[in-house]
């Protein structure tokens, strides 16, 4: 491969990771003032809520949960509380049966099947108009649902997500974790402005019941299948930073990384079959799910083709000129990177932080592209402790 070939591929893969992280925010904000829409709120009003929380071994915070969505600020008679167990043997069903005169509906599913396939039984047996579904580490403000439900008054809206806030301060990658979160939020709010977001938490977020569409029974990536094909159906979904829960941190490293590749596993196995992939005459949609997500989802083949091409041209120039200096860059952040990964679970200064957790993440997507496009990931897994 010549010199001028080498120099174009660099510059189409460099331009774009950085049209990925930093590009398409700023078009984001620059288009804001021009195609800002706003949705009709109605701070009174309270349709019924199914809240739905799948559940699978979760004996250590099950009953803290329940007591969480118990204690929330909504009219408890249009508030229906379902525990979803995806074949629990740790003693979770009976956790949860001890709340059953509290109006708490356990759904003991057996055997073990995956998320999606008790969220496909569960929620057609649903009586609230607006489904509510999270997970069962996360832990709602009691204001959740007051913040949620008055943007379903707007008949354009058809799901809601929530801000759910790490605590990652006891995190090892607590730095980087935390301002990935801060970039995340800010693009699903610039993205709701404009029209849809393309990303719901799975921690939590709301849809009305008739938008949900039964997945195939291996699905993966089931929140943002379920979101997008909202937004495919023509209502907005939106992020509404005023609807907080939290979230503990993994606390550890290769739980965090394992998670993050059967997330990407899932968005290509997904990408494959074209579930939640819109059509481009949804100019924004189909303009934010391939910035937001597809090319994200591209970046760590961008990253290998940068660094293979700047070592050519180095090479090729004797090391004495600007590839020099950017791939001289490339290698002090990968350096910082392989710093964090001698103490993994070590919680690091920044300047080692975000690097390790950059790469860990970006490592992650590209095992979990593979697996993805081989089809070899599982529906169940065993999730990270948090």
């Amino acid at each position: 491969m010549n010199e001028a070939m080498l120099w174009t591929i660099l510059f189409v893969t460099s331009a774009t990771v950085i049209y990925v992280y930093a590009g398409y925010p700023l078009a984001l904000t620059l288009l804001q003032p021009l195609a800002a829409k706003s949705s009709r709120r109605e701070d009174t009003y309270a349709p019924s809520v199914t809240l739905i929380i799948p559940a699978y071994n979760e004996a250590l915070v099950i009953q803290k949960k329940i007591e969480n969505s118990l204690g929330l600020d909504y009219p408890r008679e249009r508030l229906e509380i379902i525990v979803s167990s995806d074949g629990s043997n740790d003693g979770t069903n009976e956790i949860v049966r001890q709340y059953e005169a509290s109006g708490v509906i356990l759904r003991a599913f057996t055997p073990r099947a995956g998320k999606i396939s008790v969220l496909n039984l569960s929620i057609p047996e649903a009586i609230g108009d607006i489904i509510v579904l999270c997970d069962a580490n996360v832990m709602f403000r009691p204001d959740v649902l007051r913040r949620l439900m008055p943007h379903f008054a707007d008949p354009e809206v058809g799901a809601v997500t929530g801000d759910v806030r790490i605590q990652s301060e006891d995190a090892p990658f607590g730095e980087g974790e935390g301002l990935y979160y801060k970039y995340e939020r800010l693009i699903q709010l610039q993205e709701s402005r404009l029209g849809s977001t393309v990303t719901v938490d799975g921690g939590l977020y709301a849809l009305r019941r008739e938008l949900f569409h039964q997945l195939p029974t291996d699905t993966i990536l089931d929140d943002f299948v379920i979101g997008m094909n909202v937004a495919i159906a023509g209502r907005r979904v939106l992020y509404d930073p005023s609807a907080v829960a939290t979230e503990n941190a993994t606390i550890d490293v290769w739980q965090e990384f394992h998670r993050k590749v059967r997330i990407v596993a899932g968005a290509f196995r997904e990408l494959l079959r074209g579930h939640g992939v819109p059509r481009p005459r949804q100019i924004q949609l189909f303009w934010s799910y391939l910035s937001h997500k597809l090319l994200r989802w591209l970046v760590p083949w961008c990253l290998l083709v940068i660094f293979g091409c700047t070592l050519s041209l180095a090479w090729l120039r004797g090391f004495a000129d600007v590839a020099t200096a950017f791939l001289t860059i490339q290698l002090v952040f990968y350096a910082c990177a392989l710093i964090g990964c001698t103490r993994p679970n070590a919680r690091w200064p920044a300047i080692i932080g975000v690097p390790f957790y950059f790469c860990m993440i970006n490592t992650a997507a590209w095992i979990g592209s593979l697996r993805g496009l081989t089809g070899i990931e599982k529906v169940t897994w065993n999730k990270a402790s948090r």
